[in-house]
């Protein structure tokens, strides 16, 4: 599989092509060691503040960002996912510095990754899910593709199915318990497209199940939601309908929808969705978002940082769920959880896709950060003037130090306000400095 490397050594950004050896880059001041010598102490200041880990000289448009550890060394490796270039991403970071690695061949316009030994052949293999044209259509561009894993850290594209809608997600697990993984796969298309999971058979084959024939699938999460040893899906649906549906596994891969949040209004805007236990109480919870306004329907008398925002569905450990608003913001993408300030709970950090274009007079806000009291209670931050379009995010350990790092890139509508395509957040909370 042919990728490229960019090197950034306090110089422009060159490129090469693989298999060369990875060549490292080394900046960053105080967060590496670097080409920078020895600064003095940092002020503090309370607040989000960035670090950049990566330079962004070409303004490139990220639509996805995933944290996995790819390679075993126990440190997780930043996934970005750039539609408009046609390219994933797969960045390296150390105490020395970071290494990007291009992949640029075999997609057209890949939106999302997942990490996983998929074929069960002792090397991970990147999934990718392709949209293939960004526009909503009904053209038959949609496929996924796997990054096999090879030796010597290579890779080989195979197509695992292509000639669908416009996909956006295709995610792992063995949902018949036959003991191999298959795939959810999310074909958004337009009018037309459905959620189907692929069935891992023998020689390379997948078999093809529908669970939802409708248009708009978001995001589909494979988790047990009851305890039961099966894996049900948590799923978003936008575009034709505003859900948040569970579809529960009986066993053996036949799933039944019971639908958690249906919303009438057309313009809810459903956009993101995260599985995780943010009350830590030994289930899986869902946060969802709702404030995707780029079909440009959402009535001129709404307010949108009243209507839009982000929501817990809190998991009663049955797989019951009681929903609580958390707060409101206008153009909510997603919603993260994350312990940003090292005190034990999950907070939220909420990213927003804000067009200034479609409500010129509203106020910004880039980010909100949900900080949780320990239980579930959340006091709120805002930043306005930090980075446009924040619609991703992943935390995890990039650098092996022991502490969490959150990752966030932004989705590029337009270049009014500062957006970076990939860069790490930092939160001191108030009070902290005194």
């Amino acid at each position: 599989m042919n990728s490229r490397n960019v090197d950034h050594l306090c110089q422009p950004a060159k490129t090469m092509r693989l298999p060369p050896t990875l060549i490292f880059l080394m900046f960053l001041g105080a967060a590496f060691a670097g080409c920078v010598g020895p600064s003095d102490e940092v002020p503090c200041e309370e607040g989000l503040a960035t670090v950049e880990y990566l330079p962004d000289p070409d303004g490139v448009t990220t639509a996805n960002i995933r944290l996995a550890d790819l390679d075993g060394n126990g440190a997780d490796e930043i996934f970005s996912t750039h539609p408009l270039d046609g390219t994933i991403t797969r960045v390296i970071c150390d105490e020395n510095g970071c290494v990007e690695q291009v992949f640029d061949q075999g997609f057209i316009a890949p939106v999302r990754t997942h990490i996983v030994d998929l074929d069960d052949d002792g090397f991970t293999d990147i999934i990718v899910a392709d949209i293939g044209i960004l526009p909503p259509a009904d053209e038959l561009v949609g496929k996924v593709v796997m990054l096999k894993g090879l030796a010597d850290d290579e890779f080989e594209p195979v197509i695992l199915i292509e000639n669908i809608g416009r996909t956006v997600c295709a995610e792992s697990g063995d949902f018949d318990l036959d003991g191999d993984l298959d795939l959810i796969v999310c074909e958004f298309g337009n009018l037309e497209g459905s959620l189907f999971w692929l069935e891992q058979s023998e020689n390379n084959t997948w078999i093809r199940h529908n669970i939802d024939g409708r248009s708009g699938v978001i995001h589909a999460f494979p988790f047990d939601l009851d305890g039961d040893g099966d894996l049900d899906i948590a799923v978003s649906l936008s575009q034709v309908s505003e859900e948040i549906n569970i579809y529960r596994n009986n066993g053996a891969g036949n799933f039944t929808k019971h639908s958690l949040v249906n919303e009438d209004d057309s313009f809810y805007g459903m956009s993101g969705l995260e599985v995780v236990d943010l009350d830590q109480d030994g289930d899986s919870d869902i946060i969802y978002s709702n404030g995707d306004t780029l079909d440009m329907d959402l009535p001129e008398e709404i307010d949108p940082h009243s209507y839009h925002g982000v929501n817990w569905l809190e998991n009663d450990g049955s797989g019951e769920f009681t929903r609580h608003r958390l707060t409101n913001v206008w153009g909510a993408f997603t919603g993260h959880a994350v312990d940003i300030d090292d005190d034990g709970d999950l907070d939220i950090v909420v990213g927003t896709l804000q067009i200034t274009e479609f409500f010129p007079g509203w106020d910004r806000i880039d980010i909100v950060i949900l900080e949780n009291d320990g239980n579930e209670q959340f006091t709120r931050h805002e930043s306005t003037q930090i980075l446009r379009y924040v619609m991703t995010f992943d935390s995890g350990d990039i650098d092996g130090d022991g502490t969490i790092d959150l990752i966030g890139g932004s989705h590029r509508i337009s270049w009014e306000g500062p957006s970076h395509k990939g860069i790490e957040f930092v939160w001191t909370p108030p009070g902290s400095c005194a």
